[in-house]
């Protein structure tokens, strides 16, 4: 492994509070938008992962890790590409309008980013939520600036875990993949840097999973972003 010197960050659960977010937001959707009462909502949401009881998302199910498009193919399997593509576009943009009443950072998230920085890494954000969403919630958070590069699930060929972020993210900071820590809070994070080719695979437990579901995959597995700087200070 190189010395790192590149940190790409998930975003949900990772940087925001995820469920916070995502549940209660697609569920005012499904109720608002397209006619479903509040139980037919939640029966929809459950089917990829929510958990009414809790609020949250089972770690590593489609709301948890994966696209919109994945989500969408499990709630509305029927619906030609052409439907699919349209209904997407819609859910995106409400999203984006709607998501600043949801969003929450999991701590105070600049102080750490100014560790980073002054520590001489260059920052980044790779989510399988849309390249434009992610920026939008960045700036809610007025943090769009800390980050050199922000990658959504658009702004590569084949989303996360086939690695294209790691590579991209690389490629667009002048970086070597094994030059590059990947920082998230789910089993499909750590794919996507081992898959990568990233110097470090490291897991956060501020997500929807658990140390027993990221140890055995992970380099390292710490509380939250906020300890990141002093573990990378123990394998520069």
């Amino acid at each position: 492994m190189m010395a790192i010197k590149g940190i790409l960050f998930d975003k949900d659960g990772t940087l925001i509070a995820f469920n916070n977010i995502w549940g209660p937001l697609y569920k005012s959707m499904l109720v608002n938008h397209f006619g479903y009462d509040e139980q037919g909502a939640l029966a929809l949401l459950q089917t990829t992962g929510y958990e009414p009881e809790t609020g949250n998302c089972r770690g590593g199910s489609p709301m948890a890790a994966g696209t919109l498009e994945q989500i969408m193919k499990v709630w509305w399997p029927d619906l030609s590409p052409a439907e699919r593509e349209e209904r997407r576009q819609f859910v995106n943009a409400n999203a984006d309008k709607n998501a600043k009443n949801f969003i929450e950072p999991l701590l105070e998230l600049a102080p750490v980013f100014d560790a980073l920085q002054a520590a001489g890494y260059i920052l980044g954000v790779g989510t399988n939520d849309s390249e434009d969403s992610a920026k939008r919630h960045m700036e809610v958070l007025d943090v769009h600036h800390y980050f050199h590069v922000v990658l959504g699930s658009d702004s590569v060929d084949v989303p996360k875990p086939s690695g294209q972020m790691v590579r991209r993210f690389a490629e667009l900071t002048g970086l070597r993949p094994d030059q590059v820590a990947m920082v998230g809070d789910n089993g499909h994070d750590i794919e996507e840097a081992r898959a990568g080719g990233a110097g470090l695979a490291i897991g956060v437990l501020t997500g929807n999973s658990t140390a027993a579901d990221l140890e055995p995959h992970a380099d390292q597995v710490i509380h939250s972003v906020g300890d990141l700087l002093k573990f990378l200070s123990t394998v520069a």
